[in-house]
């Protein structure tokens, strides 16, 4: 079994600063042959791939010892399972690289990805991770939607547009040895801790971080293991020093398979662990962050709110109820609160016959916007 116990110490590079990338893995043996396969084809060349296998059934192994036996670069860890937060943690404190990157299994980097964020992370000092773009493909590989980051993270609309960063400069005037096949963008910089505390910004397949600053952050937190992890990780990451985010895409992020982002009882678990992070950095780090008292109310208020919304679809309508409350008590305006509250006043059949009569409202409106 590998320790989790700490981050290891880095290995010194033989030419710029090596990249550990992270790849936790379960049960994804052939998708996870393509991830390997577009960091094996980075333009940036030292790298190690450490490859996180959280007990995996399938034909992982063999997929992943064939690929290894080819490029020694890749290494293979395999631990009884425990979910991603276990296998992010024992890649850390394996990874021998300066730098540090995660890729999820089922998502795939393009060949320019790193060298223009390690150039970035060169270019800045102060930065202690750099984040980009991403575009959503579905099952057969096809661009489904470009630059799909700030549809997937509402936490941008809500920050709106321009108020996020505080410099910004063109890509390749900022950092000009990156590989010349990446697209022209803009990188911007700086503090943004107090706008994270919205909800977060960072997808994990898209950054690359120092290894001092993920020391400082520490380890994911293993409790989580239905998901808000990778925001706990990211918002500790922008309270401890500045931060980047490049507006390009260099990811293709999987979409369209069976979705545990979407199932109503992972909900519950996105949505607590949301309010629980957001819960922890107000009363411990409140000297860190400026946000004025009515927008820690409201994000306060948000957060019960997608909690009571995630509790009515399982039926846990007394939970719902009192998290329904909080947030009308914390704001009055907040969406959703009352409609939530009367709900979880409603029997369980009336519920559910108004919620497939919306359902049906909505096929037909579809269909009739099909046809238009």
């Amino acid at each position: 079994m590998i320790s989790t116990g700490r981050i290891s110490q880095p290995a010194r590079p033989l030419f710029g600063p090596l990249v550990s990338v992270i790849v936790p893995t379960y049960n994804r043996a052939m998708l996870l042959q393509a991830a390997i396969a577009s960091v094996l084809c980075q333009s940036w060349q030292n790298f190690e791939v450490v490859v996180v296998d959280d007990g995996s059934t399938d034909a992982t192994p063999a997929v992943v010892a064939e690929i290894a036996e080819k490029d020694k670069r890749v290494r293979y860890l395999r631990r009884k399972n425990g979910g991603v937060s276990a296998a992010r943690n024992t890649g850390l404190s394996q990874a021998r690289g300066e730098l540090i990157a995660f890729l999820d299994s089922d998502d795939a980097w393009l060949p320019w990805k790193l060298s223009m964020q390690v150039s970035a992370l060169m270019a800045l000092p102060d930065v202690g991770m750099v984040w980009t773009d991403m575009d959503a493909v579905g099952p057969d590989g096809e661009i489904r939607c470009q630059n799909y980051l700030k549809t997937m993270y509402s936490a941008y609309r809500r920050i709106g547009q321009g108020t996020l960063f505080q410099q910004s400069s063109p890509l390749r005037d900022l950092a000009n040895n990156f590989s010349s096949d990446a697209p022209d963008g803009l990188i911007h910089w700086g503090r943004v801790y107090s706008q994270m505390l919205f909800g977060n910004l960072v997808h994990t397949s898209t950054v690359v971080l120092r290894r001092e600053r993920a020391a400082e952050v520490g380890l994911f937190d293993e409790s989580m293991k239905w998901g808000g992890e990778d925001y706990k990780f990211h918002l500790a990451t922008t309270r401890l020093g500045p931060v980047a985010f490049i507006d390009v895409a260099s990811i293709r992020y999987r979409i369209g398979s069976v979705d545990q982002i979407t199932n109503p009882v992972n909900q519950v678990h996105f949505a607590s662990a949301f309010l629980n992070t957001v819960e922890h950095e107000f009363a411990t780090h409140s000297d860190a962050q400026s946000l004025a008292p009515e927008d820690i109310a409201a994000i306060r208020a948000d957060a019960h709110d997608w909690l009571a919304t995630a509790l009515i679809e399982t039926g846990a309508r007394a939970a719902a109820a009192r998290h329904a409350a909080t947030a009308l008590r914390l704001r009055l305006r907040t969406p959703g609160a009352w409609k939530t509250l009367m709900k979880a006043g409603l029997p369980q059949p009336v519920v559910q016959l108004v919620r497939a009569a919306r359902g049906a409202l909505r096929t037909n409106s579809a269909t009739r916007d099909q046809r238009a």
